[in-house]
């Protein structure tokens, strides 16, 4: 089981849009959709794109490199079968964005 962390506050994820963090060593992309909040992985698998760059579109997280598209509840790649990102779990918490590690 891993550790939820802080990483950023919830008005600094833009509605449709990515937000770039670090965590121990790892790029994760912090999303929000309809007011619910996302985290995955911050490299794309493609051409290791940064995701936390990237925007929303229908429920998709979209690499700004090459617009790859990735389900944000699953993770999964829509644009190639068989890629996905990690998803991490995440809360907020008293305005604050939490994400497992």
């Amino acid at each position: 089981m891993g550790k939820f962390v802080a990483v950023c506050r919830v008005e600094q994820v833009a509605e449709g849009r990515g937000f770039p963090v670090e965590v121990d060593g790892l790029r994760v992309a912090i999303y929000r959709n309809r007011d619910r909040y996302f985290a995955l992985s911050g490299r794309c698998p493609h051409a290791n794109g940064p995701m936390g760059l990237g925007w929303v579109e229908d429920g998709e997280a979209v690499c700004p490199l090459h617009r790859w598209r990735f389900n944000l509840a699953t993770g999964r790649c829509t644009t190639v079968r068989g890629h996905a990102l990690h998803r991490y779990w995440c809360a907020v918490r008293e305005g604050q964005i939490w994400v497992e590690i």
